[in-house]
This record gives C-alpha cells, sequence and structure tokens, in this order.
C-alpha cells in the first residue's frame, strides 16, 4: 500500500510539471516498470490494423500511453531490472516492422529498437527465470457463426503459453496500466481542452443551425466538420443526435430522423484530439424554445447536474456521486426513468479505466445525469412524455475542488433559446 501511495504521489509531481513528449512517454513507463518486481515481465502490442480501408485506425489506449506510438504493428516488452544485451542492461525493448532503421520513437538509454521479426527470440528469452507475464490485450473472441461455435484466442494463448514456459502466471496489464492513466498531466489537460474546444465550436454551430425539418445527419455533419477542420483526427465515439423519440436511446446511432417542430434533439458528440477525448451533452429545442414542460423537466436534469458537479472534490467516490445521482433523481419524483449512470473516466479512451474510486487531483471525469420517459408512460404529464432529457460535461478534479472544462457550451434554457432566437433573427433578416 505504501509503495502505491508513493506511486501516486509521484506520478502527481510529474504530471505538474509540462515534459516533452518524450520524456513524458519514458517517465510512463518508468512508474510502470517501479510498480513491478523483477519476476514481472511486461509484453504489449499495439492495436492491429483494420481490414476496412474506410475505417480509421485508432491505436490501443494503453499502448498509446506508454509510447505515443500511433503505428499499427508495433510491440513492446518491458523488463525490470532490465536484461544483457550487447554487454548493457536494456529495460524496454521495441519492436517495429520497418525494423531499427526506421526508428519512430527517440529511445532513451534504457531502450533498444529491433525488427519485429525479432520478437518471439526476445521475448523467449526475456522470460527465462521470470514468474509472472503482464500482457495487453489479444485478438478478441471469434464467432464461428456457420457452425455455432466459439473460439477465445486468450484462453487458447494462455493454454499454449504455460506449456512452453510451466510455472509463469499470466495477468492483464490493463489492471497495472489503470492507476496512472486516471490522474492526468498538464499536456493531457490541455490536450482534453482542445477536444473539447473543438466539440464546443460543433455544437454552437448546431444550435444555430438546427430548425425543424432537418435531418439529424446534418447536426452530425456540422459537428464533426467543425471537429475536422480544427485539427482532430477523428471524432471519439460515433455521434449521437437523437430527436423526438429517438432522444430516448442513450445510444441511438442512426441519425436520420427527420426533426420535428416541438422535438427535443439530444447530441451526444466529442472530438478527438492528439489522442485525447471530449464527451459533451447537450439537449435542445428543434423549434427554439422549451415548451412549459419540456422546460420543467430539463431543469429538473440541469439541477441533478449542478449538485453533482458542486460534489466533485479530491476524497470524493464515484459511488457516492452514483448513489447521489439516483436518490437525486428519485427525490424528483423521476426514479423510474434513470437508465444509465452519471459518470465515467475521459481520456485516451472516451471510457477510459477505472480503478480508483476515490477522486484525485488531474482526474477527469463527466457527469451526465438523464431522465427518459417513453411515450406510453401514464404518470407523468403528456407533455413530458415521449423523449428523453440528458446533460454531459467534463469535469477536472483539482486540489481545491473541480473545474468544468466544457463550462464554454451553453446549457442554461435563457442562453440556449437565447442563441436560437438570434439564428431567427438572422434568417428574417435576410
Amino acid at each position: 500500500m505504501k509503495r502505491a501511495l508513493f506511486l501516486v504521489f509521484l506520478l502527481t509531481a510529474l504530471g505538474a510539471k509540462s515534459q516533452g513528449k518524450e520524456d513524458a512517454f519514458a517517465s510512463r513507463r518508468t512508474l510502470l516498470m517501479n510498480s513491478l518486481d523483477t519476476t514481472c515481465i511486461f509484453a504489449m502490442k499495439a492495436a492491429e490494423s483494420v481490414v476496412e480501408d474506410y475505417n480509421p485506425y485508432q491505436q490501443d489506449g494503453d499502448f498509446l500511453y506508454l509510447t505515443g506510438i500511433e503505428e499499427p504493428g508495433c510491440m513492446l516488452i518491458m523488463i525490470p531490472g532490465g536484461i544483457m544485451l550487447g554487454g548493457s542492461r536494456k529495460s524496454c525493448l521495441f519492436f517495429f516492422p520497418a525494423g531499427p532503421e526506421d526508428k519512430k520513437i527517440t529511445p532513451t538509454p534504457g531502450d533498444t529498437i529491433f525488427s519485429t521479426s525479432d520478437f518471439d527470440r526476445m521475448l523467449k528469452s526475456a522470460v527465462k527465470g521470470k514468474k509472472t507475464l503482464y500482457y495487453t490485450p489479444v485478438s478478441p473472441v471469434t464467432h464461428d457463426w456457420i457452425n455455432g461455435k466459439v473460439y477465445m484466442a486468450e484462453r487458447e494463448m494462455k493454454k499454449e503459453f504455460v506449456k512452453e514456459n510451466p510455472g509463469m502466471t499470466l495477468k492483464p496489464g490493463g489492471m497495472k496500466i489503470a492507476p496512472l492513466r486516471q490522474m492526468k498531466s498538464e499536456d493531457e489537460i490541455r490536450s482534453t481542452e482542445k477536444a473539447i474546444e473543438i466539440t464546443r465550436k460543433g455544437l454552437l454551430d448546431a444550435y444555430t443551425a438546427c430548425k425543424p425539418g432537418m435531418k439529424e445527419y446534418e447536426l452530425q455533419a456540422l459537428i464533426e466538420y467543425e471537429a475536422i477542420k480544427n485539427g482532430s483526427r477523428g471524432m471519439a465515439f460515433f455521434s449521437i443526435i437523437g430527436s423526438g423519440e429517438n432522444s430516448l436511446e442513450p445510444h441511438y446511432y442512426r441519425n436520420d430522423r427527420t426533426m420535428e417542430a416541438g422535438d427535443l434533439v439530444v447530441m451526444d458528440v466529442g472530438a478527438r484530439y492528439e489522442g485525447y477525448c471530449a464527451d459533451i451533452t447537450r439537449t435542445i429545442p428543434v423549434s427554439g424554445k422549451f415548451t412549459e414542460q419540456q422546460a420543467i423537466l430539463y431543469q429538473a436534469v440541469l439541477d441533478q447536474q449542478k449538485k453533482l458537479i458542486s460534489m466533485i472534490k479530491p476524497g470524493m467516490t464515484i459511488s457516492k456521486v452514483e448513489n447521489t445521482a439516483f436518490k437525486l433523481t428519485q427525490d424528483a419524483g423521476y426514479g423510474n426513468y434513470y437508465l444509465h449512470s452519471v459518470s465515467h473516466p475521459v481520456g485516451l479512451n472516451v471510457h477510459d479505466p477505472f480503478v480508483l474510486d476515490t477522486l484525485k487531483p488531474g482526474m477527469i471525469l463527466t457527469i451526465e445525469p438523464g431522465i427518459y420517459i417513453p411515450v406510453n408512460d401514464t404518470v407523468q404529464p403528456e407533455g413530458r412524455r415521449g423523449y428523453g432529457i440528458r446533460i454531459e460535461d467534463d469535469v477536472l478534479v483539482t486540489k481545491d475542488g473541480c473545474v468544468v472544462l466544457s463550462a464554454s457550451v451553453p446549457k442554461e434554457i435563457a442562453e440556449i433559446e437565447k442563441l436560437m432566437k438570434s439564428r431567427d433573427q438572422k434568417r428574417s433578416s435576410n
């Protein structure tokens, strides 16, 4: 326990100053190896290259966090205590498809670069005398739907490895990396802020363009255009633009409905910048003004969100935030319309690893309460039926409390209606 606390303190200290990118990645690898003893070894592989050329490549979050390498086909072996190579001790072995002559990383003194053709040989050498191999995910389960069989690649990998290396234990490496990833450095926070700013621009365009008769995907196009135009290499997740009854689906994906007067539209979107994700949700009236009943329900969600955000500070637990969210929803009379949790960490993945329940400075998490009242509900007034409302912000835990990083994206009823009214005024003047 003392060692773990020391590592958390050391990580926070390292994050307090902005480092060169290569130095930052090297520091993270050092922190990880310091959390292991010399009986362990850590092997990693970059995410598989996509088969379809229309899908963008997305690096594995853990691999990107420790190396900064965005290309597929690369591998890494980390050896606490090092291994003797050519008369010197090396702790990190990098493997690139193009070979050592085409370096994608500036190695530190403890690093050596090889071709991927050397990986099997080096791994067999490195595991000698070790007790534990930590690894990052292997290929997922393959479903042979013709013959009705499931092939579990990870299970077969473990069986084969233990057969070749009796007495060794295999453990998922993510469990060791996750605590490090939860606290963000200044550079990581800046990248997240940029992703949020890019997302904000797109959402404001959507606010001022939204009108009855538009397709949901037209709002999606506006938001994603701003992301790409401002340096994002893509969205952090598939944009959710759900209007009318579609707003009742938290993970709606079709985005093809024609929006109608009187609808609300939920926009759950986030750009990715330098690998880091934004995750923001706003709900706006398609016609530019909330109805009286819509405003009542919207304000209930917003009031709940504000109370939950006020709880965010070091020492608070995410579990308590979740429990409070459910109680607030029940107390407001909407307990039967609570569909999902209200928080998750965000970082290199839109749902970043979550292992530390207690909040610490440097963590970034979402606060996203929602109320979803089905069309056939018989309890709520008719004007509150048939739509959902969700409001989501990205929140940074500070040493004294928290900062809402996405606060510049309007969410007050008056702010939203004012923006949308200015849209109508511009149209009438034209």
